[in-house]
């Protein structure tokens, strides 16, 4: 039984059924999760991926919908009797069900892709090392508080290694979106989630809009997340296109198409940096939620490429999003090619320590080992 509860969640997540199904062959598998989890074979009970959402008050506000939730996958581990459980990242969720499951028993526990303890909350981690049989981290630093803990733990990579790959080259994509050689191309990426797009989406366009004010060579994209309803994007206007698609490939190489984007934070930021392309991070939350996390929160950064860097190299604009700053760094960005060539130079190293290819398989083998 697997569960994940959002976006990226779903599409790691699709990676490693894929890979259990080849190293066993004859395993059902079923659960809650997302469309590309239920594509790569497992029996779907629940699509948590497009009801995700984050933050304190965010919750709150659907909590009718994550008890239903709850019921529902401790009720699969009662009836259909799991020998593995794998809880994919979403850690609000995933933890309470580890727990519930553990005192069930009979049923092995494996997390794969770790909750963010490093950032807050490392007081959870005696409770992890009780509940949890493996865990299986994404990232080189996160193994010895585990393994400190007394909890087994491997590092396995981070899944982007394998997945990140444009289906063809940033000139045939040029081509497609009808980008001439003398025009620049800006991406506007708000994230995967409805509340991300309303937050994050109109300060983007209004950005873009001033940006097209002073510069005439620009050309701008919007990478809609498939899962999210298309009545979010309406009334854009004609100076914006949207891009859509189901293949992960398409939408790596729309985005490595970019001379330049706009990303919210999350797994994005990951993928632009190992993209190449230069960005900037931008964020916004309920005014409570931000209020509390502020106060939780114990790290330099939000987002993951400055996280794995170990500094902040990527300019993070979090909670006060002005369009018109937001603008004027882009366009000194495409202004000053150096500047985005720097970024890209500095932020290599950190990806370097991500891994190497066959992530998904390698989680696959360590899981299916509990067995």
């Amino acid at each position: 039984m697997l569960v994940a509860g959002e976006a990226s969640g779903d599409h790691h997540g699709a990676g490693l059924i894929r890979e259990l199904k080849k190293a066993a062959p004859d395993a059902e598998i079923f659960g809650l999760g997302g469309e590309q989890m239920r594509r790569a074979g497992m029996r779907l009970h629940l699509d948590l991926a497009k009801n995700s959402v984050i933050g304190f008050v965010e919750v709150l506000k659907h909590l009718g919908f994550f008890r239903r939730a709850f019921g529902m996958a401790l009720g699969l581990i009662r009836n259909e009797k799991p020998d593995l459980l794998i809880l994919i990242d979403y850690p609000g969720f995933n933890l309470r069900l580890a727990a519930a499951a553990h005192k069930l028993g009979n049923v092995k526990i494996c997390y794969y892709i770790s909750p963010q303890v490093w950032a807050w909350k490392a007081s959870r981690i005696p409770t992890m090392a009780r509940i949890l049989d493996k865990m299986l981290v994404t990232f080189p630093f996160e193994r010895e508080l585990y393994l400190k803990a007394g909890l087994d733990c491997d590092f396995v990579g981070n899944p982007l290694v394998d997945q990140v790959k444009p289906s063809q080259t940033r000139a045939a994509w040029r081509k497609k979106l009808g980008v001439a050689a003398d025009q620049k191309l800006v991406g506007l990426l708000p994230g995967s989630r409805e509340q991300e797009i309303r937050h994050l989406l109109p300060v983007m366009l209004e950005a873009a809009r001033k940006m097209a004010t002073q510069r005439k060579d620009l050309k701008f994209v919007l990478i809609k997340a498939p899962q999210l309803p298309q009545e979010l994007f309406q009334g854009l206007g004609t100076d914006c296109q949207i891009f859509e698609s189901e293949k992960a490939g398409e939408a790596y190489g729309v985005r490595a198409a970019c001379d330049f984007s706009f990303v919210a934070s999350g797994t994005a930021t990951l993928e632009t940096a190992m993209l190449k392309v230069p960005f900037v991070i931008l964020y916004r939350l309920n005014p409570l939620t931000y209020f509390v996390g502020k106060r939780l929160v114990k790290i330099h950064s939000i987002g993951l490429a400055n996280v794995v860097a170990g500094k902040r190299i990527v300019p993070e604009f979090v909670q006060q999003l002005d369009p018109k700053v937001l603008a004027l760094e882009a366009l000194d960005f495409l202004a000053r090619p150096q500047r985005g060539e720097a970024q890209v130079k500095a932020l290599a190293p950190g990806l370097k320590s991500l891994g190497r290819p066959g992530v998904s398989a390698r989680a696959a083998k360590a899981a299916l080992a509990l067995l």
